[in-house]
């Protein structure tokens, strides 16, 4: 099943060990997890893609860039990514995490896929991670309209809850050892959200309660 991953990714890792260990969640041990290389996968797959962006549209703002990365590295993309490469069906859980329902699981896999780049980078170093990024993205990097506007999870959610005539979205955020947890309230549903950083954590909450509100209306 590994041999599939590197497959996909078009990456063979030297020390295979790091592949099987972006595999493994913290509900399964809570010593020898994932949690380190999701931190570090996160920076750098925020990295490769803003230099691929800053070097691709050298005519667009800063504001613009901002904006397109956060589409490419959305909650919602990334946990899409790591079914598309069958991270899913391999991440080790405990007995009780594996039974919740895989909508609830979304954040594991968007975790998983992070620290699959922090293993890849760890492994192989920037170019490898570089090429790997630019082959698992090839499809939503060729298929970037600079027409489009980009708002942000945080924008788009604000003006969803000003068009139901409702209060801005109330994030609570609390610090943790490694980042920070982000929680928010909509329709007697709690949405929380884990990131190294307060905007990171906030974001994704955003993108959750977005995906909530166009679930309901499939």
């Amino acid at each position: 099943m590994l041999e599939s991953i590197q497959t996909k990714i078009g990456y063979s890792f030297l020390n295979k060990e790091l592949l099987e260990l972006s595999l493994v969640h913290k509900s399964f041990s809570n010593t020898l997890n994932n949690e380190r290389l999701e931190f570090l996968g996160d920076s750098i797959l925020s990295s490769v893609i803003s230099q691929y962006l800053f070097l691709k549209y050298p005519e667009i703002n800063e504001g613009l860039l901002s904006r397109i990365r956060s589409q490419l590295v959305r909650s919602e993309t990334l946990s899409t990514k790591a079914k598309s490469l069958k991270l899913h069906k391999m991440v080790k859980l405990s007995k009780g995490t594996a039974n919740i329902d895989s909508s609830h699981k979304k954040s594991i896999y968007e975790g998983c896929f992070e620290a699959l780049i922090g293993a890849v980078y760890l492994d192989g170093g920037w170019d490898q991670v570089a090429l790997v990024v630019a082959n698992i993205f090839s499809d939503d990097l060729e298929n970037i309209s600079t027409d489009q506007s980009f708002k942000d999870p945080k924008t788009q959610l604000q003006e969803s809850f000003q068009s139901f005539g409702m209060s801005p979205p109330e994030y609570n955020l609390s610090e943790k050892s490694n980042g920070y947890e982000c929680t928010l309230d909509y329709k007697n549903n709690k949405f929380k959200s884990f990131s190294s950083s307060k905007q990171g954590a906030e974001t994704k909450v955003a993108e959750q309660v977005l995906d909530s509100m166009s679930n309901a209306h499939d």
